[in-house]
């Protein structure tokens, strides 16, 4: 099952990455799109966060599928985000209930924190600093390593298909 689960996360995982670099559209409007959708992800969205980088990237002039897979991209460690959201707002302003490891973080200290003035100083100090540093690596990166990343996903595609093909000839024991 565990296997089965990993190669789906995989294969949605290689599809995206292919998506973010066959996208045609400038590099800026990519990287603002990407950097957007990561800065969703700091805040408490329920379940929506995807949905709501796309729509915020489009709206601020970013590509909205670029928003989807920085959306998507930490979507996953939202547990940890918001334990780094509660330490660097606790850097500035004392939190009314004191976090020190991951296992103190239960439904009722969520509850009391997430909309305390800490959480969302730390989701807004963090936010803008791994959007900025989102935005800074995809405008800088994003040229250089498009089309050795296409080309890679192109000999992989090549050499799967050559696989089945083979497979699909091999005649049916019974």
């Amino acid at each position: 099952m565990w296997l089965r689960w990993l190669h789906r996360l995989e294969r949605w995982v290689v599809y995206y990455v292919i998506r973010l670099f066959r996208i045609r559209s400038t590099t800026e409007r990519i990287a603002r799109g990407f950097a957007i959708g990561l800065i969703v992800n700091f805040f408490p969205t329920f379940g929506l966060g995807m949905l709501i980088s796309g729509f915020l990237a489009k709206a601020i002039g970013g590509s909205a599928i670029a928003g989807l897979i920085g959306g998507a991209a930490l979507a996953f460690a939202w547990p940890v985000l918001f334990y780094f959201n509660l330490r660097t707002g606790s850097i500035f302003r004392q939190p009314s209930i004191m976090v020190e490891d991951f296992d103190d973080v239960t439904p009722k200290v969520m509850d009391t924190l997430m909309w305390g003035k800490t959480f969302t100083l730390g989701a807004i100090l963090n936010s803008l600093l791994v959007g900025l540093a989102a935005y800074v690596a995809v405008l800088i990166l994003y040229h250089r390593i498009r089309p050795t990343v296409l080309d890679y996903f192109r000999r992989q595609a090549r050499v799967h298909q050559c696989r089945f093909r083979q497979w699909k000839r091999r005649p049916v024991r019974v």
